[in-house]
């Protein structure tokens, strides 16, 4: 899986540097879940795990209407992802839920839960769109289904 996120990069080098310091039995592998943080339009967005897999999501805390939520992804049972709209003080306890690959819909008593919490299909497009002017485009959200593709541009 590419993840475009200098903090995957930073994760990578330290990893990497280990490993060619150190003997086969000592090396490590790059496990670690894909992170990522941005600010759009003064709201900060956080994400862990992989939401492009999952078949259902759940606004597990918060609420869409606020802009303030937090976005939990599941699939076939068990959570994949997470993703915070002003909620980044979460992140580590979704990404721990993840790790263990605990339950989807979590059923935790948490603060700004939603008195009903009902998850629904996440619809993640299978196929991707070429962008206008293309040369090169990547498809695919599954990491087994990633496809690369040279798009030559008619003169």
């Amino acid at each position: 899986m590419s993840l475009e996120h200098w903090g995957n990069a930073v994760a990578q080098a330290e990893i990497a540097a280990h490993n060619m310091l150190s003997d086969q039995a000592h090396r490590w592998p790059h496990l670690s879940l894909p992170v990522f943080w941005s600010n759009q339009f003064g709201v900060n967005i956080k994400s862990v795990g992989v939401t492009s897999i999952a078949d259902e999501v759940v606004i597990a805390q918060g609420s869409v209407e606020e802009r303030r939520f937090v976005a939990v992804y599941g699939y076939k049972g068990r959570i994949t992802a997470a993703v915070t709209f002003d909620q980044a003080m979460w992140l580590d306890f979704y990404r721990d839920l993840i790790e263990r690959a605990t339950p989807f819909p979590p059923d935790y008593r948490m603060v700004g839960r939603p008195d009903e919490m009902r998850p629904v299909p996440a619809e993640v497009p299978q196929r991707m769109a070429p962008a206008a002017g293309a040369t090169v485009v990547v498809t695919g959200h599954d990491p087994a289904e990633r496809r690369v593709s040279l798009v030559r541009q008619q003169p």
